[in-house]
């Protein structure tokens, strides 16, 4: 495993992290049938289901967590990443290409600012493989949290 736990801010992350490794059963990676949404459940509202195709591949959103769909304002699900807006490509495009490419976790933290708020957040992928070891899907967790720009202003976590 590439990913070090305690790099990570957010213990749900660590939880996952957790959760899929005991999933992998010895095996490289975890199967898809033995890490599904219901197993993460109280994860869910923070987390994506990304199925991939062999065809490009390509990458469709089969599951989308309530918070993510009030953070990103619409609900994205059933939609595939090349029908996104360009940032939102820009930017998930190149991170599903690594996890399928290095067969493993991957974590990072990111930060940008848009308008009057400063976003921050935490995102742990996790490689999910078909019976033939082929990964068919990536479970995505997403934990934002926005601080509004300017002196006196306080944070809240999204």
């Amino acid at each position: 495993m590439t990913v070090d736990p305690s790099t990570m801010g957010r213990p749900e992350l660590r939880a996952l992290l957790a959760i899929w490794e005991a999933r992998r059963d010895g095996a490289d990676l975890p199967r898809k049938v033995r890490f599904a949404p219901v197993d993460v459940s109280e994860f869910m509202a923070n987390m994506l289901f990304v199925e991939v195709s062999d065809s490009g591949p390509r990458f469709r959103y089969r599951e989308v967590g309530v918070e993510l769909t009030r953070i990103y304002g619409r609900d994205v699900t059933d939609r595939y990443l090349d029908q996104m807006p360009v940032l939102f490509r820009r930017f998930a495009e190149p991170a599903y290409r690594e996890v399928l490419a290095t067969r493993d976790a991957t974590y990072g933290s990111f930060r940008f600012v848009r308008n009057w708020w400063i976003a921050t957040y935490e995102r742990l992928m996790l490689p999910l493989a078909g019976d033939d070891g082929v990964i068919v899907e990536v479970a995505v967790a997403i934990y934002p949290r926005f601080t509004p720009r300017g002196p006196g202003r306080r944070r809240r976590d999204a």
